[in-house]
């Protein structure tokens, strides 16, 4: 169930593979230890159009942000240790981005809905 979202500037597909983030991504979150491999989904976005705090001429407008929504119930070491897994895991991948970020999101049970094979 866990899913981990990589927002990123668009500009970044010009030095970086996105399906070896997204795969690495994968295997990041699955090296955590605190999912079922099979239930890890990971994907990436591009964003063309963003605005990054105050734009400063010679800026890169480089970005990643990485959302991992899991469902409610771990602690807060776990989700302090997965955010930072994660983050390490980006900083390695993409050196030349100055802007990288993780958030952890708790998805509550009794909201989240589900269609599974059969």
């Amino acid at each position: 169930m866990p899913h981990l979202v990589i927002e990123y500037s668009q500009k970044l597909e010009d030095s970086i593979s996105i399906p070896a983030l997204v795969s690495n991504g994968q295997q990041a979150m699955n090296d955590t230890g605190l999912f079922n491999a099979g239930a890890i989904k990971t994907r990436a976005v591009p964003f063309r159009e963003f605005v990054l705090g105050k734009s400063h001429e010679g800026s890169s407008n480089l970005f990643i942000h990485a959302e991992v929504r899991i469902l409610e119930g771990r602690t807060s070491e776990q989700k302090e240790a997965l955010s930072a897994a994660i983050f390490n895991y980006l900083c390695e991948a993409a050196p030349e981005v100055p802007e990288i970020s993780v958030e952890v999101r708790d998805m509550q049970k009794a909201s989240y809905s589900k269609r599974v094979p059969f």
